[in-house]
């Protein structure tokens, strides 16, 4: 009996050295390697980070050694600095926390083109018992589920196994509104001392890398 797939979240940092990169051609490259291997592995999402020499991408992998030839395909190209973590999907986790499976929809994917941002959240608790906390989480996580099911919000989550850390793409228009998001959110304003949030701009890395060598200003 095969097992169930399983998800990467897969970060590709560009390494500068003192002869330059050209950075479009390479993450070309990379675009070109970041595919779907035969039926092993499935790209669901492959981001550029706005701004940065940084690609950011989410893997579901049904055979690892097919996951293992793509992460060395990258390895060759040199110049490349690679991490992978396991993830699972946040709809999964806020089953766990007990959230009301009416609010538990499957993600929005595709997500909108234009206007996404990559949030991640470290989080802690100093100050809170463990069951305090998980509580603080699931009314975060009731927010999050019922904003997306209920008003159609454009957000994908996913949380680090064994770790409290999750991952969140979202669209969001005016980044004002985004930044009086951030101060919505439950889980900040119940245990904002102990949240750590970063925000990035990406797009997705197919369209970067056609426009960046089709469209001029």
């Amino acid at each position: 009996m095969s097992s169930a797939p399983k998800f990467f979240f897969v970060t590709v940092s560009i390494i500068p050295n003192k002869e330059g990169i050209d950075l479009p051609r390479l993450l070309q490259k990379i675009n070109g390697l970041l595919e779907d291997y035969s039926t092993a592995t499935h790209v669901i999402y492959k981001f550029k980070v706005t701004g940065e020499s940084k690609i950011i991408s989410v893997i579901q992998v049904n055979n690892v050694l097919g996951f293992e030839r793509t992460i060395g395909g990258l390895a060759r190209l040199g110049s490349l600095e690679v991490t992978c973590c396991p993830i699972i999907g946040y709809e999964n986790f806020a089953q766990n926390l007990g959230v009301d499976m009416g609010l538990i929809t499957a993600p929005p994917r595709p997500l909108p083109k234009e206007n996404l941002y990559w949030w991640s959240f470290d989080l802690e608790h100093t100050g809170k018992s463990t069951e305090e906390f998980l509580q603080a989480w699931k009314r975060e996580a009731e927010f999050v589920m019922g904003a997306r099911t209920k008003d159609g919000f454009p957000i994908e989550l996913f949380k680090v196994v064994g770790e409290r850390k999750v991952h969140s793409f979202l669209q969001v228009n005016d980044p004002v509104q985004l930044d009086q998001l951030s101060f919505q959110l439950p889980i900040v304003r119940e245990n904002g001392q102990n949240v750590k949030l970063r925000s990035k701009a990406i797009q997705y890395l197919p369209d970067y890398c056609q426009r960046i060598f089709s469209e001029s200003l």
